[in-house]
């Protein structure tokens, strides 16, 4: 698919996303919260079967809204699809609750890690493991497999999560997930705070879960450099809005992309002070 921009209605076209057939399509969704505020207006996206997509933006764009469209939390903070639809594996979610989407095989990582900070590593992790009771052998085999990509989880086991560090917090957050055995994660914001070095550290690990494992990802994420480097695929959220979407390649090597996102133009890096969101809408509108 090449690189395309949204009408000015601000949705994705209904055919516009990766060729693959879906896992998840979101079609033309409108959120509002506490029945006055308007969040997200006609956001369309499509997740492919094994495919990692990005949903970039940044900070108020939509795209934690978007997430938690999808995993149906959106009642917790009196929010609601008031237009279009939502299927994950062909089937309609509006009436299910957050419960039934993790039985799916779907699972949220949500922003700012959210660890049981009175609870050890390994109880964050075996928490994890609720939505399918397991114990004994089976529970010790779930663990291994995470200290497996987590290696460093591993040696803080015994530690209580809430005095570990930030990426210790987020790799206990994202192994917590892997423990329901998703088919699909949400992960929201998974850079947010952290070195620039356990960042690479920590989406090396999620590229080798989606391979390995064959699990799809969205991926809401204000750190587009990053993103594009280890996405197929990706959306670019402005006011609630789809403003383009294309090939992680292809958004890479957009000229808006470049500087409004990027930091960077023809005349070299600028600083993110210097892009103004109104020269992007007025830009892409």
């Amino acid at each position: 698919m090449n690189l395309s921009v949204a009408p000015a209605v601000g949705s994705a076209a209904a055919g516009s996303g990766p060729e693959t057939a879906p896992v998840l399509a979101v079609k033309n969704i409108e959120v509002v919260y506490n029945s006055v505020i308007l969040v997200l207006r006609g956001v369309s996206l499509e997740v492919p079967q094994g495919g990692i997509v990005a949903l970039l933006g940044g900070n108020g764009a939509g795209k934690s809204t978007t997430l938690k469209s999808v995993s149906t939390l959106l009642a917790s903070e009196r929010g609601a699809v008031t237009k279009g639809s939502i299927e994950f594996r062909g089937k309609r979610t509006d009436n299910l609750m957050p419960g039934d989407m993790v039985g799916m095989g779907m699972v949220q990582v949500m922003e700012g890690r959210r660890c049981f900070a009175h609870l050890t590593v390994e109880e964050n992790l075996t928490a994890g493991a609720y939505a399918r009771p397991i114990k004994g052998k089976e529970l010790n085999d779930a663990l291994e497999r995470v200290y497996a990509y987590f290696p460093r989880l591993k040696e803080r086991r015994s530690s209580l999560a809430g005095y570990t560090s930030g990426g210790e917090q987020q790799m206990t957050a994202i192994g917590r997930a892997m423990m329901a055995k998703p088919s699909m994660l949400l992960l929201d914001e998974p850079s947010m705070g952290l070195a620039p070095q356990i960042v690479v550290e920590i989406f090396e690990i999620v590229r080798e879960l989606n391979q390995k494992e064959g699990v799809s990802i969205l991926l809401a994420e204000q750190n587009t450099n990053v993103a594009l480097k280890y996405s197929d695929y990706g959306y670019i959220l402005e006011s609630g809005r789809i403003m383009m979407d294309g090939s992680a390649k292809a958004l890479a090597e957009n000229k808006d992309v470049k500087e409004f996102y990027l930091g960077m133009s023809s005349e070299g890096r600028k600083s993110f002070r210097d892009m103004k969101s109104y020269r992007r809408r007025k830009r892409w509108i």
